[in-house]
C-alpha cells in the first residue's frame, strides 16, 4: 500500500485497527472477511467462503459486513489521531479486496473517534425492547449518522407502511428454505465448534400469536437449545429501512458503513438494534419492500431499534490471527 503519511502505524497502533475492523457485525455472525494490515493502513478482503448458505442477498451481505469492518477501522484509526483516506473496489483485477484504508496525516474524523469507545460494547440485541418508541432526537442523530456515509434511513413511522413491511417479515419468514435453516441449525446447534451465536445472545424465544407475531428475528426457530426462555416482545418496535440510491457492490459497501455509523450513535444514545432482514433475502419481497419507496432508493437493511431492557453478551470472534492475511493469500 502507498503511504500518504509521514508518521506511519506502529505495530500497537496495526493490532488495534484489525481487532476494531473484526469486531463489526455480521450477518449471522459468519465473519466473512480478512485484513492486510502494515504501517501504511488496513485492506479488507471478502471471504464469501465463509458465508452462510447463499441467499439472494449472500453477495450483498458480505459487502454489507465488509464495509462494517471499514468503518470500525477508520474509527480506530481517528482514535490514534490519523486522518484515513479510504478506496472502494480498489483494483478490478482483485473482486474480493473490498476496500484499502490508507493512512493521512489529514485531522481526524473527531466523531469516529469518539464513537470508537463503543466499538467493542455494541451488540446486536434480540431481547425485547421497552415499548416506549424512540425520542425524535435520537431518529435524527440516527439519520444524520447514516446520511453521512451515503446511506439514508427511513423510519415506517406511518400507516399503511408499516403493516405493510411488518406483513412482508412475517411473510419471508414462512418462505425461507429447508436448506437455509438446516444449515442455520448445523452452526447453532451444540456441539458445532464454536457455536456462531451462542444462547445468551439469540436472545429468547418470541412468544407467537399468528398474526401479532413480533417483529423480531429468531435466528434459531425450531432448534431446541438448552438454556432458551420465552418472552413477550414490545408490541409495536421501531422499525427502519437503511436505503442507498445505488445497487451494486460499491452500494453495499457503503450501507455497511453507514449501518456502523449508526448503530455506533445508537449505542453512544444507549439504544439498541437487531435486524429483520427476513424479506431482503427473497429478491421478490425486497423489491415489495421498496415498492412505495423508489424515491429513497434501494434497501439493505430492515432494522428493529429501540430502547433495551437487557444488555446481551458479545457473540465472539475468531482469533485475530485467523483473520490476517499472511504474504501469499
Amino acid at each position: 500500500m502507498q503511504s500518504l503519511l509521514r508518521t506511519p502505524l506502529d505495530l500497537p497502533g496495526q493490532a488495534a485497527v484489525a481487532a476494531a475492523a473484526a469486531a463489526a457485525p455480521s450477518v449471522f455472525n459468519t465473519q466473512p472477511w480478512s485484513f492486510s494490515v502494515s504501517p501504511a493502513g488496513l485492506d479488507v478482503y471478502a471471504d464469501p467462503g465463509r458465508a452462510s448458505l447463499p441467499t439472494a442477498s449472500a453477495e450483498r451481505d458480505v459487502h454489507l459486513s465488509c464495509g462494517a469492518a471499514v468503518l470500525n477501522a477508520r474509527a480506530a484509526l481517528a482514535r490514534l489521531g490519523h486522518g484515513t483516506r479510504v478506496s472502494v473496489l480498489p483494483d478490478a483485477g482483485d473482486p474480493l479486496l473490498v476496500a484499502r484504508i490508507t493512512v493521512t496525516d489529514e485531522a481526524p474524523d473527531q466523531v469516529l473517534g469518539r464513537l470508537y469507545g463503543w466499538v467493542h460494547l455494541r451488540r446486536t440485541n434480540r431481547y425485547p425492547f421497552a415499548p416506549e418508541p424512540l425520542a425524535s432526537e435520537v431518529v435524527a442523530l440516527l439519520r444524520d449518522a447514516a446520511s453521512r456515509e451515503g446511506a439514508s434511513l427511513r423510519l415506517l413511522d406511518r400507516e399503511p407502511e408499516y403493516q405493510r413491511v411488518l406483513s412482508l417479515i412475517r411473510a419471508a419468514t414462512g418462505k425461507e428454505e429447508e436448506a437455509v435453516r438446516e444449515d442455520r441449525a448445523a452452526r447453532l446447534s451444540p456441539g458445532s465448534a464454536p457455536s456462531v451465536i451462542p444462547v445468551g445472545s439469540l436472545g429468547p424465544v418470541p412468544r407467537r400469536g399468528g398474526y401479532d407475531d413480533p417483529a423480531v428475528r429468531d435466528m434459531a426457530e425450531g432448534i431446541g437449545l438448552p438454556g432458551r426462555t420465552c418472552a413477550d416482545f414490545e408490541p409495536r418496535p421501531d422499525l427502519a429501512v437503511l436505503e442507498t440510491p445505488g445497487d451494486d457492490p460499491a452500494s453495499w459497501v457503503a450501507a455497511g458503513q453507514s449501518l456502523q455509523r449508526l448503530l455506533l450513535t445508537a449505542a453512544e444514545h444507549a439504544v439498541a438494534a437487531s435486524f429483520a432482514n427476513q424479506p431482503l433475502e427473497d429478491a421478490d419481497l425486497r423489491d415489495a419492500v421498496s415498492a412505495s419507496a423508489a424515491h429513497y432508493g434501494h434497501p439493505q437493511m430492515v432494522l428493529r431499534i429501540g430502547y433495551p431492557l437487557t444488555q446481551p453478551p458479545a457473540s465472539p470472534r475468531r482469533p485475530l490471527s485467523e483473520a490476517l492475511r499472511r504474504d501469499g493469500d
